[in-house]
């Protein structure tokens, strides 16, 4: 399997003070004070200098999704077989891997025009986790299962069938589950494909088959207790923040969250008792119920 996790993203903000004040207040991130010559703002959650990359920009969306290959070889054999496929990749200076604190990475475009950036090597620097808001810890990883990643994040695929291919037979992600929840007479079928990289979380990437404002569904990350997730559902609340679904569990991932728009129209899960999975012993499932209960949701607009 050639990616271990996804490791990072770099998201577009027209007000990257508001969204650091939501990830650092409401989310428990926290400010990773990095200087940058473009002016990001930067979120950690783990011994990583940054998960989240908040870049000034005119319009508020998802700019690339960063996923990682566990070596150099592992990341030579990936690029060298998506240029077999026609794939068109943009290799990035020692300035710009520098910047993500990657030892290499590459760009490149999935077949719905959602951004990605392969790389080795993260560059850790193992500051501990100050959270402002008292968390003890994100779910990322750890001596025994390695690590997974921020957590998840669900990108539009209108044309689900050829990114399905690209992502299962070309990047070698697992499939975990295949959700078509229920929807209203008349509305088109909608699927969700959730894919697994090469780490125990039960999904670290997952396919949407409609267009999405944003070029992001939702992103996920999640925390080590219940408690901290009513927390930051309370402070959700009292900062004004739209509340996109009540406090739920999945069917498939089993994780027990809410969801939260942040400033610029990002969606968040906040969660927690995501499912882990031994690869070796289990079979993908086909699921019609997205939640066992809760999630009641609410979209504006």
């Amino acid at each position: 399997m050639s990616i271990a996790s996804i490791g990072y993203l770099r998201i577009a903000a027209t007000d990257t003070a508001a969204w650091m004040t939501f990830g650092t207040e409401v989310l428990g991130l926290m400010d990773a004070r990095r200087e940058d010559v473009a002016g990001a703002h930067f979120l950690r959650m783990d011994d990583h200098p940054f998960r989240f990359m908040l870049e000034p920009a005119e319009t508020d969306g998802l700019l690339a999704a960063g996923l990682e290959c566990r070596d150099r070889s592992v990341w030579l054999d990936l690029c060298e077989r998506l240029r077999n496929a026609g794939h068109e990749l943009e290799d990035g200076d020692a300035a710009a891997a520098a910047r993500r604190c990657v030892t290499a990475f590459v760009t490149l475009q999935d077949p719905c025009g959602n951004t990605l950036e392969l790389y080795y090597g993260r560059r850790l620097d193992y500051a501990p986790l100050i959270s402002p808001t008292g968390i003890k810890r994100f779910i990322t990883g750890d001596e025994y299962t390695g690590d997974m990643g921020f957590g998840h994040a669900v990108l539009p695929t209108p044309d689900m069938d050829t990114a399905a291919t690209f992502y299962t037979e070309l990047l070698g992600l697992g499939v975990s589950d295949e959700l078509y929840p229920p929807m209203p007479p008349g509305a088109p079928e909608t699927k969700i494909l959730f894919m697994h990289a090469d780490n125990p979380r039960q999904h670290s990437l997952a396919l949407y088959n409609h267009p999405y404002p944003g070029d992001v569904v939702h992103i996920m990350v999640e925390v080590s207790s219940l408690d901290e997730v009513g927390r930051a559902l309370d402070r959700a609340k009292a900062a004004g923040h739209t509340i996109l679904a009540s406090l739920g569990r999945h069917v498939n991932d089993n994780m027990c969250s809410f969801y939260v728009l942040a400033p610029g129209g990002v969606a968040v899960e906040y969660g927690y008792d995501g499912l882990l999975v031994d690869w070796d012993n289990y079979t993908p499932t086909v699921s019609t119920e997205g939640d066992h209960w809760g999630h009641e949701y609410n979209f504006p607009g």
